[in-house]
């Protein structure tokens, strides 16, 4: 991965993007490898304040999202939630997407997020989020990519930006429900008391990995003993909760190093150490490198 993380905000992507936008909060993007490569930078890490819905067109992708290595091909639908951070490792010649971007704050405006227990799920920060749609949903989805392309450029209907939201809003539910079928129903299973558990401390960590790297913070959130929490979570997701919020906070503080903006003492306050060395010490054991000499790098 190349040292740099690229950061873009619906501001920036709507500068970058189509114009004559209808839609202040919504923007989309029509991607050929052949004709796009530089919206394709192969290792390169971006990050997203936004959401982004992506849906794979044609061909096959390498990439990983939070460090997590995960191929994605025709009729995937990856989802990019506020904060990741993805890469793309290489592609197909023939590799389309198509991709809607949406203000984070939109989202929390049209109640997505409370609406419905189906979108919690699609809409929580379990990564990565890559769905593979049967034939139906992606025509469904096709269909309303269409919808959306079409009324975001400005144009004679006065309801076009209700327009927007309303396919918008039928993209998320139907993306909603298939997410839902598919975890619970082509498993086989419903989720356990243990996977449960497991989605909420992911959740968890990431609204609070800049408060707390306290185990039994979370453990607190979740009614549970720290002891089973670590459990639980080491056999569900492999990987101990602590080495699980370490790699969120190191995954911000490269972010935060490569931004001009901040010195390394910022960074550090930023992501609550309440001392330099410490913020130092961590950084170092999780990467290799110190903090001065990766912003430098």
């Amino acid at each position: 991965m190349k040292d740099i993380i690229l950061q873009y905000s619906i501001r920036d992507l709507i500068d970058q993007g189509p114009k004559n936008l209808s839609h202040k909060k919504v923007t989309m993007f029509d991607l050929k490898a052949k004709s796009h490569s530089r919206y394709l930078s192969k290792e390169t890490a971006y990050k997203f304040s936004s959401l982004g819905i992506i849906h794979i067109y044609k061909g096959t992708c390498d990439i990983t999202v939070n460090l997590e290595k995960k191929l994605i091909k025709q009729d995937d639908i990856l989802v990019v939630l506020p904060g990741q951070i993805f890469e793309i490792i290489q592609y197909t010649d023939d590799f389309e997407v198509k991709a809607v971007f949406v203000d984070s704050q939109m989202i929390v405006e049209a109640g997505y997020h409370i609406k419905s227990q189906n979108l919690i799920e699609f809409l929580s920060p379990q990564y990565p989020k890559i769905i593979n749609l049967d034939r139906k949903t992606a025509r469904d989805v096709k269909y309303n990519f269409l919808k959306i392309y079409m009324y975001i450029f400005k144009n004679d209907n006065v309801f076009s930006e209700e327009l927007v939201i309303h396919h918008l809003s039928i993209l998320m539910y139907e993306l909603g429900n298939f997410y839902h079928h598919m975890v619970n129903l082509s498993e086989g299973h419903m989720p356990n008391r243990k996977e449960e558990l497991g989605k909420q401390f992911i959740l968890l960590v990431g609204t609070h990995f800049r408060e707390s790297r306290e185990v039994q913070f979370y453990a607190d959130k979740l009614f549970v003993s720290r002891k089973h929490l670590t459990k639980v979570i080491t056999e569900v997701l492999k990987k101990t909760p602590k080495t699980i919020i370490s790699e969120a906070v190191v995954l911000e503080a490269k972010v935060l190093l490569k931004n001009p903006n901040f010195t390394i003492s910022e960074v550090a306050n930023l992501l609550n150490f309440i001392d330099l060395s410490i913020f130092n010490k961590f950084f170092k054991k999780m990467t290799g490198y110190n903090p001065t000499d990766y912003k430098n790098m």
